[in-house]
C-alpha cells in the first residue's frame, strides 16, 4: 500500500511512488475511477500530474505505490484523432458540459531497449474535471488500435 502523509496547510498528502520517488499531491490531483482501470479493477484513486512536457501526465495510483502509467494527450500523437462519447457512457463521471471532459491515452513503455513506446488509442481515459471522476472507454472502432507505435522523444522536444 501507499504511504500517505497529510500536509496541514493545504489539504495536500505526500504520497510514495516508487517509479516517481515523493510526491506532493493536492485535492485537485485527485481523480476518481469508480469502476477502475481496465486490468485494475481495484485500483479507484490516482494523482494525474503533469509529466515534463506539454501533453504528457503521470496517473500514479494512490493504493499501489508500483503503479504508475504514462499518460500522453492522444490529439498530440494524430491531430485527426477523434474518438466519440456518447452522453450515456459518461452520465456516472456526472452531468459534463463537453469543456470539462479530456481525453488521456495510456502509453506501454518497451520492457526491452531499443523497442518503441506504444499508445492505446482505442481505449482511452475519459475525465471530468469538474468532479474528478475518470472511467476508460473502449471504442469497437479499431482504426487507432490499442498499440500504436509513438516517437516520445519528439513530444519532449
Amino acid at each position: 500500500m501507499s504511504i500517505l502523509t497529510l500536509v496541514p496547510d493545504d489539504g495536500a498528502v505526500i504520497l510514495e511512488s516508487t517509479l516517481l520517488g515523493e510526491l506532493q499531491v493536492r485535492p485537485s490531483d485527485l481523480l476518481s475511477f469508480p469502476t477502475g482501470l481496465l486490468g485494475f479493477p481495484e485500483c479507484r484513486r490516482f494523482a494525474l500530474l503533469r509529466g515534463g512536457s506539454e501533453g504528457l501526465f503521470w496517473l500514479q495510483s494512490m493504493e499501489y505505490p508500483t503503479l504508475a502509467f504514462l499518460l500522453v494527450d492522444p490529439f498530440t500523437i494524430d491531430s485527426d484523432y477523434s474518438f466519440d462519447v456518447q452522453p450515456s457512457q459518461i452520465a456516472d463521471l456526472g452531468a459534463p458540459d463537453a469543456t470539462e471532459v479530456g481525453l488521456l491515452s495510456v502509453v506501454t513503455l518497451p520492457a526491452n531497449r531499443g523497442e518503441q513506446p506504444t499508445v492505446n488509442l482505442q481505449g482511452p481515459l475519459v475525465i471530468n474535471f469538474k468532479t474528478r471522476q475518470a472511467k476508460q472507454l473502449v471504442s469497437s472502432d479499431d482504426r487507432y488500435g490499442v498499440r500504436r507505435p509513438v516517437n516520445l522523444e519528439q513530444l519532449v522536444a
